[in-house]
């Protein structure tokens, strides 16, 4: 295959992302959804669509057949990593104070949306049992850092991720498939209905929730958190990966979740238990915008030197 190839081969695993994405920002703009449609959306697809999806991902998967205990091992330490070297480098780029909400968003990314969505176009719906087990653990850790990271009180860390939806559909799917019990087609089928509203619904919701004005606030902070989310710390992490022995579909997954914008939840957490949601209001913003070129590129590499 040609670099072109590779090329087109690559945007047709992040073309139609974008695409919803535009979607959002154009249906925003034409007043055909508005800030409630995105709110009411985004909380349906966190309770209820996205929940559903997992739940029968891996309800239809042997979890212990799904868990690549290596690529799960290593995103974890990746990720813990992560968080420490731009902790102590976040001085050097931004004021002190802010450090904990840039270092939340720098390693905070999508999965459970982008994530996901660009996993599946690239490697097929197979790929799905593995990939929401990772997304299971990675969540935890997460949820577990985020909050150790904002606040002085961690102690209501075990409660919100027993609350967290995300980890209860996939304990529950992980119970189901080791009873080998059998879903009623029924109830399976109602189920696929709402999952299937998950990726559009979400990507639709990003795009129409994205603030661009909020971006002359801390355009320097933003851009800073926006290189090391995008660029500096997937590179690491997948170059490492590869010198690790990952290759195909573990490394183009791990590459995928590593690789995709920060996640809205940063935002919640940031204005929740910080001054400074704006600030990752603004990462969040200027990431998602820039993922599709920077995961696009990503591919090709990937693709072009046969690692997936």
């Amino acid at each position: 295959m040609s670099l072109l190839d590779h090329l087109l081969s690559a945007l047709n695993i992040t073309g139609p992302v974008l695409f919803i994405l535009l979607a959002g920002i154009l249906f925003k703009h034409l007043k055909l959804i508005d800030s409630q449609f995105v709110a009411t959306g985004s909380k349906l697809v966190f309770t209820i669509t996205l929940p559903c999806l997992l739940f029968l991902s891996v309800a239809a998967n042997n979890p212990s057949e799904s868990l690549n205990l290596p690529l799960v091992s290593y995103a974890v330490a990746a990720t813990v990593a992560s968080v420490v070297l731009v902790w102590f480098i976040s001085p050097l780029l931004i004021a002190k104070a802010k450090r904990a909400v840039f270092t939340q968003c720098a390693f905070r990314g999508n999965m459970g949306i982008i994530g996901l969505a660009l996993s599946v176009n690239a490697f097929g719906s197979d790929i799905l049992a593995m990939a929401a087990v990772y997304l299971a653990v990675l969540t935890i850790f997460y949820n577990v850092l985020s909050v150790l990271l904002l606040s002085d009180s961690p102690g209501g860390v075990f409660k919100n991720l027993m609350k967290n939806p995300l980890i209860i559909s996939i304990v529950l799917g992980g119970s189901w498939a080791q009873m080998g019990l059998t879903m009623p087609s029924v109830a399976n089928d109602s189920l696929k209905y709402l999952a299937q509203l998950t990726l559009p619904l979400a990507l639709l919701c990003i795009g129409a929730s994205l603030e661009w004005q909020s971006l002359k606030a801390n355009h320097k902070e933003a851009l800073y958190g926006t290189l090391l989310k995008l660029v500096v710390l997937p590179a690491i992490i997948t170059i490492i990966a590869i010198n690790l022995g990952f290759t195909g579909a573990p490394l183009g997954v791990l590459f995928l979740m590593m690789a995709t914008p920060t996640a809205a939840a940063a935002f919640v957490m940031s204005k929740q238990m910080t001054p400074y949601g704006n600030l990752a209001a603004e990462i969040i913003t200027l990431s998602t915008a820039l993922s599709p070129i920077s995961i696009t590129l990503g591919l090709v590499v990937l693709s072009y030197y046969h690692y997936i």
